[in-house]
Formats: structure tokens, sequence, C-alpha cells
């Protein structure tokens, strides 16, 4: 697998650079760890990272425009259009021996070679600012509501495992993590920057529409291990009301799906006893 990793390595060097920049600042940080998260299944990485950046008041000081996003812009409550881009923010604390690095965006590359290269782009900022660990987030899909989500964890060398051990994280010992989010941490490690990945726990439910659901309450779970493990306050409080109605309306989707499975049962005309196939 890591020779793989490197042949991928060495061939996104090759692409032509066409992806675009633009920096707000060159921030000086301490001994950094970089949190990383983009969209995904459940919208569980994207949303801890938001709701990290804004406990925190992160500072954002560089976005990444690449021509392997999705061909659309978002139109805003204003009337004005937002770029697909993936960003940077820092945050910086007396208390704490690390600076954080917070890597998201409001998308993911939808061609393998996009994903690649975004992850080349994020990986030469950690090798810059010097990051000492890189945490990326993710899902984890259990195709079924649980009650309490539980964080599962991957990591890149054996030492990081009493990581894991100590936040009563779960170690996975089997399947894949797909996208950018699993490009970081898996490619960081020829960077030689030690890495691991968070997943919490999701049903991956989508709406009738096709949409898929955000899980607020896989994100609660996945920021309340984050803050002991970066040794940071974070109040998750004011996400327990919108998991509350997340919550509900899970139930409610279980329960139309139940009675839709229960007369399709009833619908269906058993065939006649005297024939034989």
């Amino acid at each position: 697998m890591l020779i793989e990793y490197k042949k991928a390595y060495l061939l996104v060097q090759k692409y032509p650079k066409i992806m675009q920049s633009k920096i707000y600042k060159e921030p000086e940080l301490k001994e950094p760890y970089m949190v990383t998260g983009l969209p995904g299944i459940g919208y569980v990485a994207k949303l801890s990272m938001d709701y990290l950046i804004k406990e925190l008041k992160a500072e954002l000081f560089e976005e990444l425009y690449s021509p392997s996003f999705p061909p659309y812009v978002l139109i805003k409550k204003d009337g004005t259009v937002e770029l697909l881009k993936n960003e940077f923010y820092y945050w910086k604390d007396t208390r704490s021996r690390n600076d954080l690095i917070i890597f998201t965006g409001n998308t993911q590359a939808i061609s393998p070679e996009g994903q690649y290269e975004v992850t080349y782009e994020a990986l030469n900022r950690a090798e810059k600012f010097k990051v000492k660990k890189l945490i990326a987030t993710a899902a984890y899909v259990t195709g079924k509501y649980v009650e309490k989500p539980k964080v599962y964890g991957v990591v890149s060398d054996p030492e990081l495992l009493d990581d894991l051990k100590k936040y009563d994280i779960i170690p996975m010992d089997a399947g894949s993590i797909s996208g950018t989010n699993g490009l970081l941490f898996g490619l960081a490690k020829l960077r030689g920057i030690q890495s691991l990945c968070l997943l919490s726990e999701t049903p991956g439910y989508m709406t009738p529409s096709g949409r898929v659901l955000t899980d607020v309450k896989a994100a609660q779970a996945l920021l309340e291990v984050l803050s002991k493990m970066l040794d940071i306050k974070i109040d998750t409080k004011p996400l327990e009301k919108e998991a509350k109605m997340a919550e509900e309306f899970v139930q409610k989707l279980e329960e139309l799906e139940r009675r839709w499975i229960e007369e399709m049962r009833k619908s269906v005309t058993p065939p006649p006893k005297d024939i034989y196939l």
C-alpha cells in the first residue's frame, strides 16, 4: 500500500499547476497541529470544522481554487455568489503548546486527479508550517440510526494507537477512507507527518429528494473527542438542539420507511398453491 501511495505522490507532482490560491496573511505558528475536514457523507467532517472555526474564532489565511471543483457557484442570501473553494484557518492560544491549522471548504474535487492535487497542495502548507501532527476527520457509515455515535480511528504509525486508547476511540482494522479526507491522512505519512483519522458514526441517510441528511449528532461526538485530544474547550451545547431536531427527523424517516415496506408486502399477491416451478 505504501508503494502505491508513493507512486501517486510522484505522479501528482508532474501535473501542471493550474490551481489558484489567494493568500490573506502569513501567520507565524508554534509547532502547529493540522485538523482537516471537507464535505462528505452526513457533512460530519465539514460541520465539525465549521463549528470549530466559529468557537475558536479562527482566522482565514488562505483559499484554494481548483478547476477540479464542480463547475458552478453558490448563490448566497444577499444575492451574491460564492465560489467553490478550500480554506486554511489558523488559531493561536498562549495557553496551548501547539497552535492549530484548520483545513476545510465547501466542496471536494470531483476527479481522483483533482483530489490528489488538492491533497498535495494542503500537505505543502503542512510542511511549510512544520505541522507536528495531522488529524483528519470523516464519517463512519453504519446504515442505521445509533443513539450515541461512537468515534473510530486509524493511525499512520503504531505508536499513535495509544492516542486512540487514551480517548476511547475504537481502532479500525478493515475498510477504506475515500476522498480527500482519506488522502490527507494517508499521504501525510510520506511527508514524515504523524497522522490519524477520526471517523464518527452516521447512518448516511438521504432525504426523498436525494439530499444527504446533515448529521449534527455525529459531528457533536467528533467535536467532543477533538476537544479532549487538542486540549481545548469547545462548547457543544448549542449543537444539542440541532442534534435533537435531526434525530427526530431520522426517526420519522425510519417510521415512514417501515410503513412503506409493510404496505409493499401487503400489496404483493402470493402465487396460487397449485402452481409448481
